[in-house]
Parts: structure tokens; C-alpha cells; sequence
């Protein structure tokens, strides 16, 4: 079986589509977390197809989880385009876990822990979304002609 490689256009567009729905998720509105707000639930299309619980213990869990995998790959992903599919994946994933975390921080407005860790997760998200980016930016360059 052999590996097909996926296209310039095929990257950009996965990059874009990343950043967009990060942009349109509830992380876009800052920093702070305002109390009763509301999340869009959005799915996480985990790479293993794992489902990971709704209590804060379960996603900070799962985020850990996924960042760890995501700072494995990272390395890889600089010098081969096809892993700049998964990364996005994680990228992706990783939102997904920080909008449930951000949406729990919302229904706990004073609780310090549930806030902190809206914060962390957004951090992450973010960084995620950032080496997706990357990626694909970096393995775009390498693919193009010399002088373009």
C-alpha cells in the first residue's frame, strides 16, 4: 500500500479550516471566561476515536493527553507534509477538549481551578492551531521551486 501525499491546496486547506473553526468557536472572545455564557458543543474527532467523559477530571485528562501527543508528532511533522494532516487533527481535537472545559468554566464562574484551566486550554488550543500552521507553511516552502 502506498502513502499518497497530500496536495499544497489539500494542506492549506485543512490549516484554514482549523484556524476557522477555532475562530468561530467561544475561545475567539478572549482571554476571560464570562460567567453564563454558552459553548457550541462542538464534536472532537479524536484520531483513536476515544470519547472522553464531561467532569473536569476527564477533559483535563484528555487535554493532557493530547498535547503530549501533539508535542510528539510536532518534531515529525517538520520534515514530512503527511503528518501535517495529523497534527491538525490534534490541533482540532485539542479545541474541541478546550471548548467543554471553557463551557464547564461557565456554569463554575467563581471557582479559580475551573477557570485556570479554561485559561491553560486555550493556551494550548491556540499553540496547537499555531504549529498546524506552521506545518503546513514550512512543508508548503520546502515543496515549492527553487526561486518562487
Amino acid at each position: 500500500m502506498t502513502a499518497t501525499r497530500p496536495t499544497r491546496s489539500t494542506m492549506l486547506a485543512l490549516a484554514c479550516a482549523v484556524l476557522l473553526s477555532a475562530a468561530c468557536g467561544p475561545q475567539a472572545g478572549g482571554p476571560t471566561v464570562t460567567p453564563g455564557g454558552t459553548g457550541t458543543g462542538g464534536t472532537d474527532p479524536a484520531p483513536q476515536g476515544t470519547n472522553e467523559g464531561q467532569g473536569m477530571g476527564e477533559l483535563k485528562q484528555r487535554l493532557g493527553d493530547l498535547v503530549d501527543r501533539e508535542e510528539v508528532l510536532r518534531p515529525q511533522a517538520a520534515s514530512d507534509a503527511g503528518k501535517c494532516e495529523q497534527l491538525c487533527d490534534l490541533a482540532t481535537s485539542i479545541c474541541s477538549v478546550q471548548e467543554k472545559l471553557c463551557e464547564l468554566a461557565d456554569d463554575h464562574p467563581d471557582d479559580d481551578a475551573y477557570q485556570a484551566l479554561c485559561r491553560e486550554a486555550r493556551a494550548e488550543c491556540r499553540e496547537a492551531q499555531e504549529s498546524c500552521v506552521r506545518c503546513v507553511e514550512s512543508n508548503q516552502n520546502q515543496s515549492l521551486p527553487p526561486g518562487s
